[in-house]
Order: C-alpha cells, then structure tokens, then sequence
C-alpha cells in the first residue's frame, strides 16, 4: 500500500509539473518545423550568395567583351546606411561631371556588386579579382563609417598609367558624411578626386595644354567656394592642384589674374600655419609662393617680388635636403657620375696610349 501511494503521488506530481505526451509531441513537432525554417533560411541564402556571385561575374564577363571606346568603370554596391541613396548620388557624380576633367574622353560606368570579403586584404584581393575579370580601368566602391568630414569614404582601385590590372593601385577619398553635405560643389569634387586616380597625369599640368589647364583652374576655384564641408586633407589638394595649374597657366599665357589668386591663397596659408616647421605642406606652400611670384615678376619685374621668390624657395629647397629620400638620391646620383667618369677616363687613356 505504501509503494502504490507513492507511485501513485510520483504520476500526480509529474503530470502536474511536466508536459504530457500529447504536449511534448506538439513540442518536438514545432522544433521541427523551426529548425525546417532555418534549414530553408540558410538554404536561400546560399543559393542567393551563389547567384549574385555568378552575376557579378557574367557582368564582368560581358563588360570586357565590350568594343566600346573609353574608360571602362566598374561601381559596386555601398556598404552601410543610406546604401542605395549613396549609390545613387556616386552615379550621378560620375556620370554628370568626369567627362569635365578628362576632357570629354568617353567612359561607361557599370554597376556590381558589394564588395566583401571581411578583412582590408581579402576585400582588396576581391575587387582586384572584379577589376581582372572586367578588364576594367577602375573598380570604385563607397561606405559610410560616420556623419563628419570624412564620414563618407570612397575607395577603389585604378589602373590609370597602364597599369595591369594585378598592379592597380589603391586608393581611398574621405568625403562627408551628412546627405545635406554632399550638395552644391561636392559632386564635382567626388568626381575630379576620381578621375585623378583615372588620369594620373592631371597631377602634372605641364603635361596639358594651358587652355585646358585655365578651365581646371578655374573649376577648382569654384569647387574650393562652393564646398566647405569638406575634409582638410581633401581641401589642401584641391589648393596645390590649383595653385600648381595657374602658375603653369600664368607661365604660358600670363593670366595675372589667376596667379594673383595663387599668391594671396599661398600667402594665407603660411600665415594660417606654423612656418617653423618642415611639413610637406608648408613646403609645398612656399614652392607655390615663389612660383607664382617669379612668374609675376616675369610680367612685371619687381625686385622685392623676386627677392621674396628667392626667400621661399631658399627655405623650400634647405627642407628638401634634410630628406633622407633626396639624401639616398643625391648619393647615387654622385655614384653613378663617378661610374661614368671612370669610363670616360678609361676610354681617352685606351685611345691615347692603348689597352
């Protein structure tokens, strides 16, 4: 009797505290359509992955065997928020202002996909694999980290100088972050930065004509007015390149007037910075200042222009030897005249008295 009791007390405490066998079996049956749902979750996915892989490849495919003439340029998808309206605005940069500074050469510009992949090395191994298979000149693709100066950050990889396509250079351009930034000027800016990354040679303007040259420097001075948004290290770019194309305009066609612009922009630099130091920046300042100032003084001899010229550039070229880079050049440079001077010297000897 006492056994029975007890099991019969076991049974009542188990079927009020545990679940029956009709609740367990509703139990496993819904962990199991859980875990079908998942499985088919997971089974989309990778059936999506897969054919967003094979797209982006046909894509690359049909792009390289495409005749048409011009730059050849690949946008993959953005990463973070905003994503589709950040898409949107790059195109439209691309597509309404890159033909301004490559002089109207053509260009197609394709969509693909996100570029992923993790790690920094592994996302650029990714878009160096896109940029082989599309036989592309550049791959370009953006991701926004912030609402600052340099929230915005547009990367890529360019081929622009000839390179081959395992030789394509890095390159990464901060821009704002804030949708209400990327206004005004800001387009032109994202797609000059571009189309010098496509184009190395606008770094140099001596390689252009100066009337081509006169219309760069003109939209650069636009573009410096008309975005204040942007990033430092962005705006002291814009200004060398500025200040470099009209002095190089002033040079062939006397434009005094763009070299006036040049000399107080430099002027204003100097004075906004410390002078003491040795920085890039403030070198290339002063090589801008005594540029411009020869050139006026060209136009319009002064000889306090000249001696102001003569001042920057003493200071600009005392900075220059202290570099160890210019230092290791100047060595082999002396080497190798050496090397030549025996030569030269063991030649006359041959001549006059013979081997």
């Amino acid at each position: 009797m006492l056994e029975t009791g007890w099991f019969t007390a076991a049974e009542d405490w188990v079927e009020t505290h545990a679940l029956s066998a009709h609740e367990f079996a509703t139990f496993g049956f819904a962990m199991a359509v859980l875990l079908c749902l998942v499985l088919i979750f997971l089974l989309f996915s990778g059936l999506r992955a897969l054919v967003t892989r094979m797209r982006n490849a046909a894509g690359a495919r049909a792009f390289r065997r495409s005749k048409e003439p011009g730059y050849r340029i690949l946008l993959a998808r953005p990463a973070g928020p905003g994503a589709g309206r950040t898409r949107k605005w790059l195109t439209a940069a691309i597509q309404d202002h890159l033909a301004e500074f490559n002089f109207g050469a053509p260009f197609r510009v394709v969509g693909t996909g996100q570029i992923t992949g993790g790690s920094e090395q592994k996302i650029l191994a990714e878009a160096r694999k896109r940029l082989a298979t599309a036989d592309a000149d550049m791959l370009v693709w953006a991701s926004r980290i912030g609402k600052g100066a340099d929230g915005l950050v547009v990367q890529g990889l360019s081929r622009g100088g000839g390179l081959r396509a395992d030789e394509a250079r890095a390159f990464s351009i901060p821009l704002p972050g804030r949708f209400d930034a990327l206004d005004d000027e800001m387009p032109r800016v994202a797609a000059y930065l571009l189309a010098k990354k496509l184009q190395p040679a606008l770094a140099n303007p001596q390689a252009f004509r100066p009337e081509k040259m006169k219309l760069l420097a003109e939209a650069l001075d636009e573009m410096m007015a008309g975005s204040g948004g942007i990033a430092p290290v962005v705006r002291s770019e814009l200004e060398a390149d500025f200040c470099a194309s009209g002095v190089h305009v002033a040079e062939a066609m006397g434009d005094l007037a763009a070299l006036d612009r040049v000399i107080a922009m430099r002027r204003g630099h100097l004075e906004a910075v410390d002078t003491t130091s040795d920085s890039a920046l403030v070198s290339q300042a002063r090589m801008d200042l005594g540029r411009a100032l020869l050139a006026r003084a060209e136009k319009q001899f002064d000889q306090k222009t000249v001696q102001e010229a003569i001042a920057h550039l003493s200071q600009v070229v005392e900075a220059l030897r202290g570099d160890p880079s210019i230092q290791k050049a100047q060595t082999a440079s002396d080497a190798m005249f050496k090397a030549q001077t025996m030569i030269e010297t063991r030649k006359r000897f041959s001549m006059n008295f013979g081997s």
